[in-house]
């Protein structure tokens, strides 16, 4: 006798790619399941074994961007480094995911108000804890700012980082990831990693 069907994860993940590249693409709410299933080569019928909803695919998008920058933030403050190495890293781990997951990180910025209440406060949450991360390893580096000045220091770091969302430069990644890293750091007011290992 076969036993109870199990979901294959690598499915559920190419839904989520399919789901994001699409929506980057034409928008979230123009979308079907049905060209979401198109997309990852999968019949629609098949995205509901995963999924009830657009919805639900897309919290799950969501979720799964804020999961891997904090899973990203908590590894860099374990590992222990000085003020400076610890911002540098996470500044470069933020341009990272911004790179890898353009797609999924724009929609966040369109649609986490379209979300229902309890998951757009719980991602918002997450998002604020990841924020003071930042803040408070910043506070380390730069003690002449003010609490407000800071958390504008990050916003300004995020949001360079975050041009390349919204803006198709066409400059080679390595490139780009270099210039984001200088642009973010200066938003900070700090000297880059990447900057003093090459002085």
């Amino acid at each position: 006798m076969a036993g109870p069907r199990t979901r294959d994860p690598e499915r559920k993940a190419r839904i989520l790619a399919a789901a994001a590249a699409l929506g980057a693409r034409r928008g979230f709410h123009a979308i079907s399941m049905a060209d979401i299933g198109a997309e990852a080569g999968i019949v629609g019928s098949g995205v509901y074994r995963h999924f009830e909803s657009k919805t639900a695919i897309l919290i799950a998008m969501h979720d799964q961007v804020m999961d891997r920058l904090a899973g990203g933030a908590a590894a860099i403050l374990a590992a222990g480094g000085t003020d400076a190495q610890t911002m540098s890293a996470l500044v470069r781990d933020h341009i990272q995911v911004a790179m890898q997951d353009r797609d999924a990180l724009a929609l966040y910025h369109r649609e986490i108000q379209t979300l229902p209440e309890d998951d757009r406060r719980r991602l918002r949450r997450a998002q604020r804890h990841y924020l003071e991360e930042w803040v408070h390893v910043l506070a380390g580096l730069r003690r002449d700012l003010a609490d407000g000045e800071l958390r504008l220091a990050v916003h300004a770091a995020i949001g360079a980082i975050h041009a390349t969302l919204f803006f198709r430069s066409g400059l080679a990644v390595d490139r780009m990831a270099a210039l984001l890293d200088t642009m973010a750091h200066g938003c900070l007011g700090i000297t880059s990693e990447r900057q003093l290992t090459n002085a």
